[in-house]
């Protein structure tokens, strides 16, 4: 079975109700199809269990006056989940779980991962702790379903929100490393303790391809031992993550099945391919045909929680499929950043990687500000920089070059990272992401700013240890490892800079990146002059895997779902513009296309929003006679 978690700590003492409160909740929990309820003290704890099964773990354990719940993406994941606290806030998503614990006297504690792979959602109030680990039931505990309008407007533009902020007011996400600590007298206590982290320890780099290279034996051996008989599939893209991990399956001597999404004449897709007939693995090619263009978007939705879109989790179009062939699912999240794939890498001032960060997502803010309340559009920038530069100043302690890779693992990593592994395993599959294994992010932390700068120590890896791929050219620009001496970008330096170093060491690599922004700008151009998109359709459907605007003109089954997906989103919080959005609903209709990514995250809000009220409505009827057994709270939605 899948599981999920749900706490009531009531500071009134009042256990029966407790109990039944967190039973209400738990029979609304999607695909709900048993519980088990324990209480001790003022709190009761569930866990539920959910159909499709299998893609996590949990146990519910009462002994010695203590109760103690825990779900983990792994069996490994429940041992930690039951021993010390901080030995299980130690490991990451190699024993990715949540745990809580409660004693006699109704105190509370709370603990999770150094990753957070199993988000938990809490809200703390005078009558109580509400603890979830899927959000929308908090609101069928009794938690407001209010929306926080600043968390909203991240999420329409990053897909998640910033920090420990969720969409619904007032509630948190347990940071990694969390320990949360609640009594009846004193509220809640929280403290995060990260595993990635700047570490001083630094290496040479032939010390660090040493070390990476006993790390990462392990690490995916491991792996493929956790998991035994089952079925293993790893996702390929044209990239050199997925690559690495493939690679390091290779050589510890596993052979999974390996995919990658689209057909042949995609390049991301041909060069996946490449990789897995070089490493002599079974390999499966999946295009994206109409049936699995964003199939089911409201049940995807029920299986994020404020975070993600169903217009980009890719993984769930493919859910059916990838379900027949496999039961654990490997990516390369995370692997990117973490070895320097961040473009304000090079800056130290907090105001410059601001900065850096908003522009960056320059894009996404002018698709969003057309769906925004006239009065919304001139504050989203600001409560954008204001977010950013917020969650940036948590890691001002360090003066580091590449402090905004810290801060986006924490921020973008742990929240969009991990929505897509709770996705996957509600969709019944274990999902493993070796790059966030605590040996791994130890390992990473000590790396130096230099080591990090486009991509440095990341090149060396792939030469000197995978040399059996180095030679393939990646999805991007073609350029193999063995002719790269920069692969990311940053902000140390102009662009024209690092392209015209680049270019120096490596003529034809540079030569190649050059006639790749030759070609989208040429596209457009020559589009432009002649009235015509015949050269830009051509370029996006060879160089892109998903390309989704595109699709909304020339595939109607796409425009067709998200149309009608946008139709039943009947409740909009505020700073949406309800014109905006029908006006956008009818240009697909009528095949003008639109921004089906800003389309498909104002939908999704509205749906969220859709099923907080109902499930407050519910709740409040539930509580409004006087002998009700669940805990009341508050006034009837809208007085």
């Amino acid at each position: 079975m899948s599981q999920e978690l749900l706490v009531v700590a009531s500071a009134r003492r009042d256990l029966e109700r407790t109990a039944a409160t967190v039973r209400y909740a738990a029979e609304r929990v999607p695909g709900a199809t048993g519980c088990h309820v324990e209480s001790r003290g003022s709190a009761a704890v569930a866990v539920v269990s959910t159909d499709p099964p299998g893609g996590s773990t949990g146990a519910l354990r009462s002994d010695a006056g203590l109760v103690s719940a825990v779900v983990a993406t792994n069996a490994a994941g429940l041992g930690f989940g039951h021993g010390p606290i901080d030995a299980s806030r130690a490991v990451g998503s190699e024993a990715g779980h949540v745990r809580v614990v409660i004693d006699h006297q109704g105190l509370v504690r709370v603990s999770g991962d150094g990753i957070g792979a199993v988000p938990l959602y809490w809200f703390a109030d005078d009558d109580g702790l509400y603890l979830s680990t899927h959000l929308a039931s908090l609101v069928s505990l009794g938690v407001p379903a209010e929306v926080d309008d600043a968390a909203a407007l991240e999420y329409l533009v990053l897909l998640h929100p910033l920090g420990d902020r969720t969409i619904l007011d007032s509630v948190r996400v347990l940071p990694p490393g969390g320990l949360l600590e609640w009594s009846p007298q004193e509220g809640p206590r929280v403290k995060a303790r990260p595993l990635f982290a700047p570490d001083a320890d630094a290496m040479n780099d032939t010390d660090a391809i040493e070390r990476f290279q006993g790390i990462w034996a392990t690490v995916i051996g491991d792996l493929f031992e956790r998991h035994g008989d089952r079925r293993v599939a790893l996702g390929v893209s044209g990239g050199l993550d997925s690559r690495a991990v493939a690679a390091g399956s290779a050589l510890v001597g596993a052979r999974p099945l390996t995919f990658a999404y689209g057909t042949e004449h995609v390049i991301e897709s041909r060069v996946a391919a490449e990789v897995a007939a070089t490493l002599g693995f079974d390999h499966l090619r999946l295009p994206v045909v109409d049936e699995r263009l964003m199939p089911e978007a409201p049940s995807i939705i029920a299986r994020l929680d404020g975070v993600h879109s169903p217009a980009e989790m890719f993984e769930l179009w493919f859910g059916r499929t990838l379900s027949t062939m496999a039961d654990v699912l490997v990516n390369g999240a995370g692997g990117g950043p973490l070895w320097g794939d961040e473009k304000s890498m090079g800056l130290r001032d907090p105001r410059a990687i601001t900065a850096a960060t908003i522009r960056r997502y320059s894009g996404e803010i002018a698709a969003i500000e057309p769906y925004l309340d006239r009065d919304r559009r001139t504050d989203l920038t600001q409560v954008l920089t204001d977010g950013v530069a917020a969650t940036l100043s948590e890691w001002s302690q360090w003066d580091r070059a590449d402090i905004s890779v810290f801060w986006r693992i924490a921020n973008r990593q742990v929240r969009w990272g991990n929505a897509l592994v709770t996705a996957v395993r509600r969709a019944g599959m274990t999902s493993e992401t070796p790059f966030l294994d605590s040996r791994f992010l130890r390992f990473c932390a000590a790396l130096t700013p230099e080591q990090r700068l486009n991509g440095h120590l990341h090149l060396k890896v792939h030469r000197q240890l995978f040399a059996q791929t180095a030679g393939i050219g990646r999805g991007d620009d073609g350029n193999s490892p063995r002719m790269l001496s920069h692969v990311y970008w940053s902000s140390d330096r102009r662009y024209a800079a690092q392209l015209a170093e680049l270019t120096f060491r490596h003529p034809v690599a540079g030569m190649r990146r050059v006639g790749r922004r030759a070609g989208v700008v040429g596209a457009r151009m020559l589009d432009r002059r002649y009235s015509a998109n015949a050269v830009t359709t051509w370029w996006d459907e060879r160089t892109s895997v998903f390309p989704l605007d595109l699709w909304a003109r020339t595939r109607a089954t796409l425009a067709d779902r998200l149309a009608s997906l946008a139709e039943s989103a009947t409740a909009m919080p505020a700073l949406v513009s309800e014109d905006a959005l029908a006006s956008a609903t009818s240009a697909l209709r009528a095949g003008r296309g639109t921004s089906v990514a800003a389309l498909a995250k104002v939908a999704t809000l509205g749906h969220w929003l859709n099923d907080f009220r109902a499930r407050e409505l519910d709740f409040r009827r539930a509580t409004a006679g006087g002998d009700s057994a669940l805990i009341p709270r508050g006034s009837p939605l809208g007085s």
